[in-house]
């Protein structure tokens, strides 16, 4: 017997959901009609980052992925209240043990060139973001599927994993084990097709430009030249569902300086801007003021090279202690971002047997101790020196120098003798930095792709795509893998997997150090009305806006 989801329905499978949804006001139908023909559907946006690449296999952050999730769509797609339906398959049977996923492509999806998608251009896109010669750093989201570990560890060939176009019409996935947040992986970019005809042809300049990719979401994108600071979303004309995407065009433009976007939006030349800080108190009664929090963190991460000074462990400790996070969210960010003494952010995931947040079950681990700091500052200086200069990486936004400035001070005046260097970068030339291990310390963030715990602690596992800061610790890697293998159907044991493990990061190793929770803050033209504000994948999404009067 099999579970069937028809297109539209809201798919409960125990997923943990998070609803962040604006959906404004309801109009009579000949209002909208009318609107519709007095109003230019054309917006304009800003985004603090350029993008950096649009091979979804290789997409990692969040402001590209923002863009991602307007320009590509999945088996599935987030809906306003951030629950995965149907997206570019029509239906989706589940075996009964939730092991087995049968997904029928709808007939009408095509690609923006016309072209019909099919079935094999899923198997194609998720063989290239697992195979060792073509991998993503994301690859490691199909390890549940059969083989995918493997696959993605050169143990087995790519045409031995558990995923398989039967027709041109029929996708089917074989888990090794239930996993109720599956349809809510899928409705990330990471897992959209390609076109492997498209892609080969295209060689190396495949999503470097605007002009060498096939889109199927419901936009296209113009004017990016793979480096350019703006560009240009337009309605696509060959989406299949035409009626929903009312947005004919929406220029958008990466602004760094906040006071900037505030500005072009107060002068009407701005639609949407991204705020934080003093400016959240000076703007929230505005009418076009939006907030909700994120399930994100924002952290410390060291690169812990052998023979560096942040190998020391007592330093790296000293460091995790000495921050008062406290006084950083309420009057460095005041913008709603909380205090975060854990890997894992609130709102995540919770037992299902029990109702309880993962971040409540684990409890707060590293909090502001400077006694304690300084105890382990001593130490660390017998072997480091008396006095020690460490360089903080972080990005050049804002909020990235507001708070590693802070970072900055608190260190100083805590543990006295050693020098923080700020070095602030553009994001991706941060993120760059960090895979190429470039950095001492950097003030980093991670964003829920879904509601996938696994992903938060993939960060620190031994050989993983995302383990910039060199961290080996065989326990904390076992514990990881356990709990999404061996104890993946038994939740109270998978959420002590996980505790220990954090355990094994935070206060044993002091590999990784929370800061915040962050809170997001908008300034919204108030005639545009259905800006959805996912819990997941993007900072906001656009297929269900429209610009009225």
């Amino acid at each position: 017997m099999k579970k069937n989801i028809l297109l539209g329905s809201i798919v409960v499978l125990s997923l943990i959901l998070g609803a962040c949804g604006n959906n404004g006001g309801k109009t009579s139908e000949t209002t909208k009609k009318e609107t519709k023909e007095a109003i230019s559907q054309s917006i304009v946006i800003s985004t603090p980052a350029p993008i950096s690449t649009l091979d979804t296999t290789q997409t990692t952050d969040k402001n590209t992925f923002t863009m991602v999730q307007h320009l590509f769509e999945g088996l599935t797609r987030f809906d306003e209240t951030t629950t995965p339906v149907p997206g570019i398959a029509k239906t989706i049977d589940v075996s009964e043990d939730g092991k087995e996923y049968n997904f029928t492509l709808r007939e009408d999806a095509k690609w923006s060139n016309g072209e019909t998608i099919t079935a094999h251009d899923f198997e194609y896109a998720w063989k290239r973001l697992l195979s060792p010669d073509t991998q993503g750093p994301n690859a490691y989201l199909l390890d549940n599927v059969v083989n995918g570990l493997a696959v993605r560890n050169g143990e087995k060939p790519v045409d031995e994993v558990g995923f398989k176009a039967t027709s041109d019409t029929e996708f089917k996935v074989t888990l090794e084990n239930p996993q109720p947040s599956f349809l809510s992986v899928l409705a990330i970019g990471w897992l959209a097709p390609q076109q492997q005809a498209y892609v080969e042809k295209t060689g190396a300049a495949y999503g470097t430009n605007s002009d060498s990719l096939l889109y199927n979401g419901a936009f296209v994108l113009t004017n990016w030249d793979g480096t350019s600071d703006t560009w240009t979303l337009e309605k696509n004309k060959e989406y299949y569902d035409q009626e929903a995407v009312k947005l004919e065009e929406v220029s958008v433009q990466t602004l760094k300086e906040e006071n900037t976007g505030i500005s072009l939006f107060e002068g009407g030349d701005l639609d949407l801007v991204r705020i934080s800080g003093q400016n959240v108190a000076q703007y929230s009664n505005l009418d076009g003021y939006v907030t909700f929090n994120d399930v994100a963190n924002s952290f410390l991460d060291f690169n812990k090279k052998e023979g560096s000074p942040l190998a020391n462990l007592d330093l790296r400790k000293a460091i995790a202690l000495a921050i008062d996070k406290e006084a950083l969210t309420e009057s460095v960010l005041a913008d709603g971002s909380k205090p975060l003494n854990g890997l894992v952010p609130a709102g995540l995931d919770s037992n299902p047997e029990t109702n309880e947040d993962y971040r409540k079950y684990s409890g707060d681990h590293v909090t502001y101790n400077v006694d304690e700091a300084k105890k382990h500052w001593k130490q660390a200086q017998k072997e480091v020196g008396e006095k020690l200069e460490v360089n903080l990486l972080a990005a050049d936004t804002d909020q990235g120098k507001k708070v590693s400035e802070y970072i900055q001070s608190q260190l100083e005046e805590n543990l006295p003798g050693l020098k923080i260097n700020v070095n602030l970068q553009p994001s991706n030339n941060v993120n760059q930095s960090r895979r190429e291990k470039n950095y001492e310390i950097s003030l980093s963030g991670w964003i829920a792709g879904s509601s996938e715990i696994d992903s938060y602690f993939n960060l620190y596992v031994t050989n993983s795509s995302y383990n910039y800061g060199n961290y080996n610790n065989k326990e904390y890697t076992d514990l990881v893998v356990k709990a999404k293998t061996v104890d993946a159907n038994d939740s109270n044991k998978q959420f002590e997997d996980y505790k220990k493990a954090e355990e094994i990061l935070l206060e044993q190793d002091s590999a990784h150090v929370p800061v915040y929770q962050s809170a997001s803050n908008y300034l919204v033209n108030p005639k545009i009305k259905n800006v959805e504000y996912p819990s997941y994948g993007g900072y906001f999404f656009l297929r269900n806006a429209e610009l009225t009067e």
